[in-house]
């Protein structure tokens, strides 16, 4: 099986990379910014086209959920456009993506554990434009899966380390006591997406 991963540099990416060499029984593309602009539609097709993967696993994103505010363009480009690029060309050659989304899609006013099948209402630029790439990721492509996870942390920078690094050079921690969420393991949600596929 050829596995086709954008944003292979990120933190799921990178782990989704390490597991997939262990089991050594597929053909990885990795690529990042620098080999694909997801956001180019001629040079997706085009890479899709030449390399002909079974399968895409798009942790390509504009994170940095704060700043997306003031970068409104550049977040639908590659939350929104990105992800229908790219289902688009894998279904042109009858291959399968992977479509990595976020609970930024929710509202967070749900009291509860989230389904896939509460109602979706995002307030945020990231939200929406992810939410809007999960549309055109469906779309574009039957042979879709869309999962969505929140607070990664492994091998990159993340809120768990940041509040490890800050533990050991401060006594005292100010953080926003407002948001619930639930940290996820690379290592847990990358087994997760190879069972899927």
């Amino acid at each position: 099986m050829k596995i086709l991963i954008t944003g292979a540099n990120g933190q799921l990416g990178r782990e989704l990379t390490k597991q997939y060499k262990q089991k050594k029984y597929s053909e990885l593309i990795l690529t990042d910014i620098l080999d694909l602009d997801i956001t180019n539609v001629i040079g997706v097709n085009s890479f899709v086209n030449e390399n002909k993967p079974d399968v895409i696993i798009n942790c390509a994103a504009l994170t940095a959920v704060d700043n997306r505010e003031s970068q409104i363009d550049m977040a639908y480009k590659i939350n929104t456009i990105g992800p229908k690029n790219l289902a688009s060309a894998a279904n042109q050659i009858g291959a399968e993506i992977v479509q990595v989304s976020t609970d930024y899609v929710f509202d967070g006013n749900i009291n509860k554990s989230l389904t896939e099948f509460d109602p979706v209402n995002p307030q945020t630029i990231y939200g929406k434009t992810k939410l809007q790439g999960e549309i055109l990721v469906k779309s574009n492509n039957p042979k879709h899966y869309i999962v969505r996870t929140a607070w990664l942390y492994g091998d990159g920078n993340n809120f768990v380390k940041t509040m490890i690094n800050l533990s050991e050079t401060n006594t005292t921690l100010k953080v926003v006591n407002d948001q619930k969420g639930t940290p996820t393991s690379t290592v847990d949600l990358a087994r997760v997406i190879i069972k899927l596929i």
